[in-house]
């Protein structure tokens, strides 16, 4: 198997985090959206294409899942 780029692992550690926050939490897809400010449109799309979020969008998801405790 062809080790993975940067842009790869990093695209594959959001979507740990995405998961981590949602089963944290108790949340669909719908509910993250809504706990971090985003419509849900903008985030289905974001999930695809995790680069695409703004680090203060990030920042809630690492509190989510307890990454970033306060």
């Amino acid at each position: 198997m062809p080790k993975k780029n940067y842009y790869q692992q990093r695209d594959d550690d959001m979507k740990i985090l995405i998961a981590t926050a949602k089963t944290r939490n108790n949340l669909t897809n719908d509910g993250l959206a809504k706990r971090i400010g985003m419509p849900v449109n903008t985030f289905n799309k974001k999930t695809c294409h995790p680069g695409l979020f703004r680090c203060s969008q990030l920042w809630l998801l690492e509190e989510l899942a307890g990454q970033n405790p306060k």
